[in-house]
């Protein structure tokens, strides 16, 4: 039997976020000791603007430990031609594995999420996407009868929808948008590829957009 090529990625990833995961359980855990204040110890900064605090924090040492996965290297890919990364990237983007843009003002965007377990689940990151496009909701028998296309040697559902774009924390919608995604979900991890973009450059990407999912391939290490 022919072992699926998602399988290795689904052992690596939760090795990935483990140490965040464990990093979030220990800030839970109560507070069973307590030390005496020295009176040589300066008083604490009440008045210190938020934004000094926090790039403090950012340069401090400690903050290493904070520091999210990257996950973008338990992937490999290969980046159509005419495609880049994007010239200003968006940092409030931090799902995004993987983020490129492409088109004369980079108004064409494609990025892979890569996240651990269903993520919502299939029927909810779909319809999350159609009403992102002003498009409404599917049944889930509709979903159940959406096109399946190869992916990691699996084979992911595929969706297709045209309207009027709202990105995530955008004031107004983008008028005469088209919207492309693959979606495998299992109970471990969830892979995501969605491309995005006005319909006639979207259109002249399709093919580049299917060649760039078939790229995408578990960085496994060396036997």
């Amino acid at each position: 039997m022919r072992t699926p090529v998602l399988a290795p990625l689904l052992l690596i990833l939760p090795l990935a976020l483990s140490s965040v995961s464990c990093r979030r359980v220990a800030e839970r855990m109560p507070i069973q000791e307590s030390r005496e204040i020295s009176e040589y110890t300066p008083p604490p900064a009440l008045d210190l603007p938020s934004a000094r605090r926090f790039r403090e924090k950012a340069q401090s040492p400690a903050s290493d430990a904070s520091t999210p996965p990257d996950l973008s290297r338990l992937l490999t890919w290969t980046v159509p031609a005419g495609w880049s990364k994007p010239s200003t990237p968006d940092q409030s983007m931090g799902m995004r594995t993987v983020d490129l843009r492409f088109g004369p003002q980079q108004e064409g965007e494609c990025y892979i999420s890569l996240l651990p377990g269903p993520a919502g689940g299939l029927e909810a990151n779909i319809n999350r996407w159609r009403s992102q496009m002003g498009q409404p909701p599917l049944t889930p028998e509709q979903i159940a009868n959406l096109p399946r296309k190869p992916f990691f040697n699996r084979k992911a559902t595929f969706v297709d929808v045209e309207g009027d774009f709202k990105a995530f924390g955008a004031d107004a919608a983008k008028a005469g948008y088209r919207l492309l995604g693959l979606i495998d979900s299992t109970a471990q991890a969830t892979i995501f590829v969605k491309l995005t973009g006005p319909k006639v450059l979207v259109e002249q990407n399709t093919a580049a957009f299917e060649a760039f999912c078939q790229s995408i391939r578990p960085n496994l290490p060396p036997e």
